[in-house]
């Protein structure tokens, strides 16, 4: 059977360091960004942000999200926890530790993230909407923005690359099977990139 370990009440960093030390499967909130829950263990930790190993509905590791844990409003264990860890093992699914992970910033995040996996997601903060994710290559870091080679929803490259703020990013995902599924349809980008016009240069 196994043991539950109880957090001692002192705070998110210190009871994401003792997760992270005991590979124990979270439950995390973010609250003010998003109102679903991020559920997983977390394989990578610094003092400002922490990398989650996702485990899907169908108890399957499913990607990794990064977060900034300043925007963490509350963690729990999994109070499934023992069923988590036996349907994982039953599965054959082995917990994966990218190798050299960098969570110094979120530049540093998408680069190592891009180096994992040939897609990326920078889920970006809108004011009512929460995250919107914007798939594709990381083409560029500018010094407050990331620059991405973008996929629609169905796969296919748009020909022209867009800036994100730093500031307005939530999360980095990457390594799930849905940006699979994108990658394995969409291929590589054949079109030329191109800066993406400003807004008022477009036609109406």
């Amino acid at each position: 059977m196994t043991t539950v370990v109880p957090f001692k009440a002192r705070g998110v960093r210190a009871e994401l360091r003792e997760a992270f030390e005991q590979r124990v499967p979270l439950r995390i909130l973010r609250e003010r960004l998003h109102a679903g829950v991020i559920h997983g263990y977390v394989v990578a930790l610094s003092r400002d942000f922490c990398l989650v190993a996702e485990v899907g509905d169908a108890m399957r590791f499913d990607g990794y999200i990064a977060v900034a844990i300043a925007d963490i409003s509350s963690i729990e264990e999994d109070p499934s926890r023992e069923f988590v860890e036996k349907a994982l093992a039953l599965r054959g699914e082995a917990l994966k530790v990218p190798d050299e992970f960098e969570l110094d910033d979120w530049a540093a995040i998408a680069r190592s993230a891009m180096a994992y996996a040939p897609l990326i997601s920078l889920n970006m903060v809108e004011d009512d909407e929460g995250e919107i994710s914007y798939v594709g290559q990381l083409t560029e870091v500018e010094p407050n923005a990331l620059v991405l080679r973008e996929l629609d929803p169905n796969a296919r490259w748009y020909p022209d690359t867009g800036a994100y703020e730093l500031e307005g990013l939530g999360s980095i995902g990457f390594g799930s099977g849905y940006l699979d599924a994108l990658w394995q349809v969409a291929g590589l980008p054949g079109d030329p990139q191109q800066p993406r016009a400003p807004l008022s240069d477009k036609v109406h």
